[in-house]
């Protein structure tokens, strides 16, 4: 077992390593690139190796959580090279993948985002300027707890070539989130996408702590799915609601 405990490096150490296996579950993720990690090799490198080392593990089944919204075409590199490990993995024999939204788990990015803009809106005298294709985009976030379910029912079930969409019951907006953080005192006035967009992109850029190029993609977009019967059924049971957790992260 002490084997187990090291660091095992995906690109350089000998997969044979890991014995044989019957499941594995490839939770790896970045929300923003750094270095070495890119999203290529994060996201689309990494299922590559894991695909080509298949045999050598045994042939076990491979359990993908992706993102919903995963696109090979998007214009987030985030959710682009997400689509094209789906289009990978899809080409195999065994596999489940699994589309959730916002994962709630703590201090997560979109935590961090709302309470920063708390912190600027104090600098603004109460205010907070914002693009206004941020203030409708709908979310539907899931318990991290779900997410964990769901990947050992893939297993107790014996689930195959499914794709799962692991959305939360309640639907939110970024407003939302800010009223919950400000408790309704932060004054939000947002500004027309025309007007904005070049603007607010050279800030980004500058500034990119605040938001980076493909978080702005995303947050611009829905990130919801209704018909998540499959993701209700797999679970046996509706998902955790999310209310509490904004109200004590926020």
């Amino acid at each position: 077992k002490e084997k187990y405990h090291k660091r095992f490096n995906v690109s350089t150490d000998d997969w044979s390593s890991l014995g044989n296996l019957d499941y594995i579950i490839n939770a790896v993720g970045i929300i923003e690139e750094s270095g070495e990690n890119t999203f290529e090799s994060i996201h689309v490198d990494l299922v590559k190796n894991l695909i080509n080392n298949s045999k050598t593990l045994g042939d076990p089944m491979i359990i993908q959580v992706s993102v919903l919204g995963a696109n090979p075409n998007s214009k987030s590199q985030y959710a682009a090279t997400k689509g094209r490990a789906e289009n990978m993995l899809t080409k195999t024999e065994k596999w489940n993948i699994i589309r959730p939204s916002f994962v709630c788990s703590p201090d997560t990015t979109i935590v961090k985002k709302v309470r920063m803009m708390k912190d600027m809106s104090k600098w603004l005298f109460g205010f907070l300027p914002m693009p206004s294709q941020f203030l409708t985009s709908k979310f539907q976030p899931v318990m991290v707890e779900d997410l964990s379910e769901l990947m050992i029912q893939c297993i107790h079930q014996k689930l195959n070539q499914e794709v799962i969409y692991a959305t939360g019951e309640e639907t939110y907006t970024l407003v939302d989130w800010i009223n919950i953080s400000g408790k309704g005192r932060i004054k939000i006035i947002g500004i027309p996408n025309w007007l904005i967009n070049i603007p607010f992109r050279v800030f980004i850029t500058l500034f990119p702590k605040i938001m980076n190029k493909d978080q702005y993609e995303l947050i611009g977009f829905d990130n919801a799915y209704d018909n998540n019967h499959k993701f209700h059924k797999t679970l046996k049971r509706k998902p955790m609601s999310t209310k509490q957790f904004w109200i004590d992260q926020l």
